[in-house]
């Protein structure tokens, strides 16, 4: 069994993956608590022979493998960007590159082919795009839904907090309705419109695969972005853990 764990900058998640890939049942907590220990709890801490880990979070890393050292003994703690690369050629600045970008690039590569176009909507929305010949050649990024609808919120001084959900009609009714429709429908018509931008660019036939918190509510109003899987970064490093 490997043990993946992705950290990112709202939260952690992890989860086990065995022998076939198959991620089980995923775990997460916020990453400003990085209450790992919790997590680790609910886990067989027997069958893990592989420790895979990908962060964007410096202290809550230090954290994290502070506590699986304490948790999982005598198991090598697998970095991804410290003690182990990810095999992608990369045409961006290497000094730069956020490793849960690569993962989910590579995860995306192999498990969906060449060309292909990743959407990564968690704290920011990504976009990363693979070329036909496999390598990273970069993308975009934005603010994510969640950080553009608190900041909505925060700097003005009459619209309230809004939530994300279904929406039954463009045209909103109310304030919230008309924030919430605004936020999906603006963010799956730029989806849209940069998935064409990138065809144009990169080729016509670019695979588009979403993951992140909120890819499966935008996807559903983004004709462009039939693809949605959620745990690209989890089966991302079970493929690398397949290598070491």
């Amino acid at each position: 069994m490997m043990l993946g764990i992705d950290i990112g900058n709202t939260n952690i998640y992890c989860a086990l993956a065995g022998k076939n890939g198959k991620i089980a049942r995923v775990y997460k907590t916020p990453t400003k608590k990085a209450n790992i220990n919790t997590l680790l709890e609910k886990i067989s801490k027997k069958k893990i022979d592989k420790i895979m880990v990908v962060s964007v979070v410096p202290e809550a890393l230090t954290k994290v493998k502070n506590a699986l050292r304490k948790k999982i003994k005598g198991v090598r703690i697998c970095v991804v960007g410290e003690n182990v690369k990810v095999p992608l050629p990369c045409e961006y600045n290497k000094r730069q590159i956020g490793q849960d970008r690569l993962i989910t690039a590579f995860a995306a590569q192999k498990l969906y082919g060449k060309p292909v176009l990743i959407i990564d909507f968690g704290t920011a929305v990504t976009f990363d795009a693979v070329s036909e010949k496999g390598a990273y050649i970069g993308g975009l990024i934005l603010p994510g839904v969640k950080m553009s609808l608190e900041s909505l919120s925060e700097r003005t001084a009459m619209l309230p907090r809004a939530y994300l959900k279904k929406t039954r009609s463009f045209i909103g009714k109310n304030t919230i309705e008309s924030i919430r429709n605004g936020m999906i429908y603006g963010y799956s018509a730029f989806c849209d419109g940069l998935i064409n931008m990138f065809r144009r660019k990169i080729a016509k036939n670019i695979r588009v695969v979403a993951t992140g918190g909120d890819a499966a509510l935008i996807s559903k109003y983004t004709p462009s972005m039939k693809k949605v899987d959620p745990h690209l970064s989890l089966k991302g490093l079970y493929l690398l853990s397949t290598l070491q």
